[in-house]
């Protein structure tokens, strides 16, 4: 789930982002690009269980996934656009090394995020905020995170945001800025 609100869905990723645009280094993913990670806008969730409740009798279960598909590519390219970086894959090989020891690649990679995050913050005067660039373990999997959300539309629901695009996730970012919990400077 993204949208406002969203401090665990993608947006961790799209704080790693402001992180790798103060290192001055490409943003590098474990994977490939093509790692499944489905994505549905917040006001779809909402909309989803107001529609369930009112309008049907049906027993889902009803998944929820908009019709983007959304793999690591669609999700760094609008960390690209939204921080002019460059994004990329670390390979098989060191994937495979994190996969075989998870507890010390989700500590490696957040040792490296945290502190400059937390400089980012500081230099904008921010000082409390509930995004993190931390990133669990489950996230680091090789696992495909997505499910079918098409079963709900034979109930008459219809998704209103079709695909994550940047300017849904810059629309977060200008949230965030307004309410003093992200830095304008670290776009």
């Amino acid at each position: 789930i993204y949208g406002p609100a969203d401090t665990l869905g993608i947006f961790p990723r799209v704080i790693c982002g402001a992180v790798y645009k103060r290192l001055n280094e490409k943003y590098k993913c474990l994977w490939s690009e093509d790692l499944r990670i489905n994505t549905v806008h917040v006001s779809d969730v909402a909309k989803a269980c107001w529609h369930i409740a009112i309008n049907t009798t049906e027993a889902g279960p009803f998944n929820l996934a908009d019709k983007g598909n959304t793999d690591q590519q669609r999700v760094n390219a609008c960390i690209e656009q939204i921080y002019g970086i460059k994004t990329g894959y670390l390979g098989t090989m060191l994937s495979s090394l994190a996969k075989a020891n998870p507890a010390a690649a989700k500590g490696a990679v957040n040792e490296k995020h945290m502190e400059p995050w937390g400089e980012i913050l500081k230099e904008a005067n921010i000082l409390n905020s509930p995004l993190t660039p931390y990133i669990d373990e489950e996230l680091l999997s090789s696992n495909h995170l997505c499910v079918d959300g098409s079963a709900i539309e034979a109930t008459g629901f219809q998704y209103e945001v079709p695909e994550l695009t940047t300017e849904r996730v810059r629309e977060v970012i200008d949230i965030y800025i307004q309410q003093n919990i992200f830095p304008p400077a670290a776009l």
